[in-house]
């Protein structure tokens, strides 16, 4: 006995709500839940895609998480979306009037042209010569 074929997900819109369900069951190791034909299809898709590339990246989830439990604490939205945690040694790489600049995370604080620095705002009015927001000049927040 060999591996389940895969089934192509272009076929998936020839299949009956029966046939979903059942590649669902597949696809998942569970029963289907009562969905509609077109949201089982969704689910089964994401769930090829993700086993054939992987699924989202831990930081991702935690962000999404983040963002949900801000989005029901009230009807309100946040101001911003929430700002990615940046480990040591990540590169933050800006093009600014055809000169790349590349910043360094420190411990604490960045470094850039070898100088170190406590904010991407100090770093963003050297390059520009202006003041400006740090994390969405490097584009970390919009």
């Amino acid at each position: 006995m060999g591996r389940p074929q895969r089934l192509p997900l272009d076929r998936l819109e020839e299949l009956s709500i029966a046939e979903l369900r059942e590649e669902w069951a597949r696809c998942n190791s569970a029963p289907a839940p009562n969905l509609s034909a077109d949201l089982l299809r969704s689910g089964i898709a994401y769930r090829v895609q993700e086993k054939r590339h992987g699924g989202i990246s831990r930081e991702t989830k935690r962000i999404l998480l983040q963002a949900s439990r801000s989005a029901s604490v009230g009807s309100e939205r946040s101001a911003s979306p929430p700002q990615r945690k940046l480990t040591p040694g990540t590169r933050l790489v800006r093009d600014w009037h055809g000169t790349g600049h590349t910043v360094t995370v420190l411990e604490k604080g960045f470094d850039y042209d070898g100088q170190s620095y406590r904010s991407l705002t100090a770093i963003a009015k050297v390059i520009t010569g202006t003041h400006r927001n740090g994390p969405r000049f490097f584009g970390l927040s919009t």
